[in-house]
Parts: C-alpha cells; structure tokens; sequence
C-alpha cells in the first residue's frame, strides 16, 4: 500500500477538478487548491481509524471508500459507501470518528484542516452549498439502511442493495459482477444466504450472469421481491 504527494505539477488538473466537483469558479477552485493537502492511497489503506478524533475533512476525487464499524460484540457493519465528490472526516471537530473509512480502490483524497474548510464555506456559498449536500445524502443514505435492517428479510435486502446497485448506473447493469462476500458484508447477511438469492433470481431470469457484470433482467420483478 502506498501514499504518494501529488506534487504542484498537478495544482492546474486539481483546481479543474474542484471547479467541476463545487461548480464553482476558478477563483474559488485556486482558494482550494491553496488549501488541500493531497494524497494517493493504495487500495486497503485504512484512510481513518474508528474512534479516532480527526481533525481533517477529507474530500474523495478519484477511486471508492468505505465505512464500516466494529460492534461491542465484534460484528463488523458497513454503514457507508464514498464516492468522488464525498465529504467525510473532521467534518464535525473533536468528535470521535464511528466507523473505519478503508479505501476499496486506489484513491485520491484532497484534505483539508477543519477550520480552514470551514473558513473557506463562510467565504464561498457554493463549498457551504456542496457540503450540506454531502451531509444530507449521506444521512439519507444511512437512514435507508437502517431502516432495510429493520424492516427487511436478508433475502430482500440482497434484493434491495442489487437493485440499489443497479439503480446507481444504467438501472439494468452492475459492473463489475457484486462479489458474494462483499454483497454480504453490505446487508449484514451470509454469504451463502447471498449465493442462494442470487442463485434463485438467475433460476427465475430475473437476473443474469456475463463476464463484464451482472445484468437485472427484470428490474420491476426484482422489486417486488423486496420484502
């Protein structure tokens, strides 16, 4: 695993890069830029510790995270996923962190010192307008999570988080095939409890296998059986 500076040969790619993630001006992306500490991470790099008090809001411009927290009864649950655009870290300062962020491909993370961020959202409207944003679809994210472990069978929400995944792209294909033990991790199931769902939704051709992904056939189908 590796982390590596990007250097101020890359401050032009960077600001470009700020400018379309905030929809925001030149000046306002060279104000970042100006700011941001950046860092590649390897895939499996642990980028926050959970229980650790972070004092950086970290911003995703390439690759994938997730979050996921250990229980008092050593469960591992993931609660997140982040993608470029997302926020997360210090944003609220002195807070102990309540899951591991992991890095799950290589990735770019721009970060910036929490107050410095925030100096930077009462100066620009548009920054303040982005991280709201950010917050609030995570919330909704997490509340939708929640409420599928609290109101779905583990065979509907192997059915819901396909259909989630689909939904994501071109609402009939996830690229590449979900890996069975992850999907799993994903809804707090088994993993052969997930080889069995998938299993019967191919058998109904509700979903089929190729070799660049996994194809829902029969999207309408696949939500009724959220159950």
């Amino acid at each position: 695993m590796t982390i590596q500076a990007v250097g101020a040969a890359n401050d032009i790619d960077l600001a470009d890069r700020f400018a379309r993630l905030f929809a925001c001006s030149e000046a306002v992306a060279g104000d970042l830029v100006a700011a941001a500490s950046t860092r590649r991470h390897g895939s499996g790099t642990t980028l926050i510790h959970q229980g650790a008090v972070c004092g950086r809001v970290m911003v995703l411009l390439d690759g994938a995270a997730r979050a996921a927290m250990v229980t008092l009864d050593g469960r591992v649950l993931q609660v997140g996923e982040y993608r470029p655009g997302d926020i997360f870290g210090g944003v609220d300062p002195g807070r102990e962190q309540a899951a591991e962020i992991l890095a799950i491909a290589p990735t770019l993370i721009a970060s910036f010192a929490t107050a410095d961020f925030y100096a930077l959202a009462e100066r620009h409207a548009r920054i303040g307008v982005v991280l709201a944003r950010a917050m609030v679809r995570q919330f909704g994210a997490l509340t939708q999570l929640v409420s599928a472990r609290l109101t779905l069978s583990a065979t509907g929400r192997v059915h819901a988080e396909l259909l989630r995944m689909a939904r994501a792209g071109d609402g009939r294909w996830i690229r590449p095939s979900p890996v069975l033990s992850d999907l799993a991790l994903r809804v707090q199931t088994a993993r052969e409890t997930v080889s069995r769902a998938v299993s019967a939704l191919e058998r109904r051709g509700i979903v089929c296998r190729h070799e660049d992904g996994l194809e829902i056939v029969a999207p309408a189908r696949l939500e009724a059986l959220i159950v």
